[in-house]
């Protein structure tokens, strides 16, 4: 592993990132180890001390954060939209369920 800068990393992460994207939706990706699922901390570790070697520990600290936060970030905004998305059904259900009630109250005090 060569000295690299922190820019490098960041676009090493992006070119993962759209590798993944671009397989998920079946187009043509040149042979990768696939998705990082089970992150190997000690492979990240020491790929950021080879570039930030004069770190301290909370600025190693900051930056696993940073990091974990760039990987699970898209995740965490689909299941938020997913969440956001089956509340707003489940209100529309509840609303259509008083009106169907309130239909059946009605019909039965006519008849």
């Amino acid at each position: 592993m060569g000295a690299r800068c922190p820019r490098c990393l960041e676009l090493e992460d992006e070119i993962n990132e759209l590798r993944q994207r671009l397989a998920a939706v079946g187009q043509f990706v040149v042979a990768s180890p696939g998705p990082n699922i089970g992150l190997n901390v000690e492979r990240e570790l020491a790929r950021w001390l080879a570039v930030n070697s004069q770190a301290d520990a909370a600025s190693g600290f900051r930056a696993g954060w940073a990091r974990l936060a760039r990987l699970v970030s898209a995740r965490l905004r689909d299941w938020e939209a997913r969440w956001f998305r089956s509340m707003r059904e489940n209100d529309r259900l509840r609303a259509r369920i008083g009106m169907l009630v309130s239909e059946m109250s009605r019909l039965r005090d006519r008849g």
